[in-house]
């Protein structure tokens, strides 16, 4: 993780290895167990030291060793959490209420004048509570709205080992950018906006998907490897030399 995100006007933080990431995108990185692309509290840490509103969604079990991690990267969580640039929202409530707050995360964000947003998400924690897996990826998508209309980062980070297969789709489908076996994703194929997902049937969103599980021999490696593709695809060619 960088610890000078401005060092182009286009570059908000970096992903290792370097992975350039800019202002306004949306980021799911499907990692495998013991094998995370990146740690998240680098990332929410190298944002509170630049006056960055910073917020982390994810199970109570694992906000205690993010608060760790936290300090461990020598971040003073206590006075974070009081001035509230430092938020963990209760993934308790109810989906309106989560929308709700996630709009004023921002609408903060934009009073105090802060220069971006950095939104943290830790697998789909919504299992044990009153939403539903498909309520939560309905709120993924409309954080897409959010993120485009502030200077703002979101990284949601799913273990693949973690996720049944309609839920995999459904995470690659709310994101525009995918990180998958280290390489980025920018433009992902399967992307599917929020104003056209909220108005398809579950079975609608996750139709080209399937088609192309199928065609992997339902191999959630080769899956994987073929969005990789993707991206190695989309990749700039690497300048000639001189």
């Amino acid at each position: 993780m960088s610890n000078n995100p401005s060092t182009s006007p286009r570059v908000f933080t970096y992903l290792e290895p370097r992975i350039p990431v800019r202002s306004n995108e949306h980021i799911a990185i499907l990692h495998q167990a013991g094998r995370a692309t990146m740690q998240g509290a680098e990332f929410l840490s190298e944002g509170l030291r630049c006056g960055h509103r910073c917020c982390c969604v994810a199970p109570a079990a694992l906000r205690l060793g993010m608060l760790a991690r936290l300090r461990e990267c020598g971040t003073d969580v206590e006075r974070h959490l009081q001035d509230q640039s430092l938020q963990f929202p209760l993934t308790t409530r109810g989906a309106g209420e989560l929308l709700d707050f996630a709009k004023k995360v921002f609408t903060e964000a934009e009073a105090a004048r802060a220069p971006a947003v950095r939104w943290l998400e830790e697998g789909v924690w919504a299992r044990p509570t009153d939403i539903s897996v498909p309520q939560f990826f309905e709120l993924h998508s409309r954080l897409n709205y959010f993120v485009k209309q502030y200077p703002s980062v979101a990284l949601c980070r799913y273990d693949i080992e973690d996720l049944e297969i309609p839920h995999l789709f459904s995470a690659i489908a709310v994101h525009r950018h995918l990180l998958v076996e280290g390489t980025l994703v920018r433009d992902n194929p399967f992307y599917i906006p929020a104003e056209k997902f909220l108005a398809m049937s579950p079975e609608d969103r996750e139709r080209d998907l399937r088609d192309v599980f199928r065609d992997v021999g339902f191999d959630l490696t080769k899956l994987l490897t073929t969005l990789a593709g993707y991206g190695q695809l989309q990749r700039p060619p690497a300048p000639e030399a001189t």
